[in-house]
């Protein structure tokens, strides 16, 4: 099943841009996303490289199927998820997101990533 997020990083220098991933959205999947070699990702240029299934989009509201949205603003996240509604059986989304996440993204990779042990920030840190 395809859980798809966008991704906005915001730049004093370089502006603000947004990449859509079809799939993997989740905490989890967007940890490995923003993981490039052990190190955050937090510019939109080495996101790109680092992942060559994403694409450049407009903003968070270009893609009306996703689940998930990041943003990354030098090295601080908010991570948004869909809102769903039950009712009578029927589960559906709406258009409204709530925060499930805002921190330090290296934080976030220590929470998320699945091989945080990796992450060489945390190894720098214990040496």
């Amino acid at each position: 099943m395809s859980t798809r997020a966008t991704y906005k990083f915001v730049s004093d220098w370089a502006g603000t841009h947004t990449a859509y991933i079809h799939h993997d959205g989740y905490p989890i999947g967007a940890a490995g996303y923003l993981n490039n070699q052990g190190r955050a990702i937090s510019s939109i240029n080495t996101f790109i490289r680092a992942n060559e299934q994403a694409e450049i989009t407009a903003d968070h509201d270009s893609h009306a199927d996703t689940d998930y949205r990041y943003t990354i603003d030098g090295t601080y996240i908010t991570a948004e998820e869909r809102v769903k509604e039950d009712a009578f059986g029927h589960t559906w989304q709406t258009d409204k997101f709530k925060t499930f996440w805002e921190g330090d993204i290296e934080d976030f990779l220590i929470i998320f990533c699945p091989h945080a042990d990796d992450l060489k920030f945390i190894n720098e840190e214990n040496n």
